[in-house]
């Protein structure tokens, strides 16, 4: 398992080093996002309900980025405002929900 994680780590560092500076940010940012709800997931401080929602508001984030990239393949100064809010947003509710006492 550990070396799945590790492999998977590389790969996505690899891919993260060939995307533009603030197209690297954001997706370095969603993959610790998404480490983190993982992390709360394993540990039993999420429960299914938090994971859910954490996830749904995570994938949109994705979605987001996607459609900025899809536009004119890069991400532009409101483009990344928008999705710096959303994920900042994402972060602290990760937080609240891992550490409101609330477990599996």
């Amino acid at each position: 398992m550990k070396r799945n994680i590790l492999a998977m780590g590389t790969l996505v560092l690899g891919l993260l080093t060939a995307l533009p500076a603030s197209a690297a940010k954001a997706d370095r940012r969603q993959a610790n996002q998404h480490a983190r709800i993982a992390q709360g997931i394993r540990s039993g401080e999420l429960t299914g309900r938090e994971a859910v929602r954490l996830s749904a508001q995570h994938r949109e984030i994705q979605r987001d980025i996607r459609q900025a990239r899809r536009d004119d393949g890069h991400i532009d100064a409101r483009e990344r405002a928008q999705i710096n809010r959303e994920q900042n947003q994402l972060n602290r509710r990760i937080a609240r929900q891992k550490h409101d006492g609330q477990s599996r």
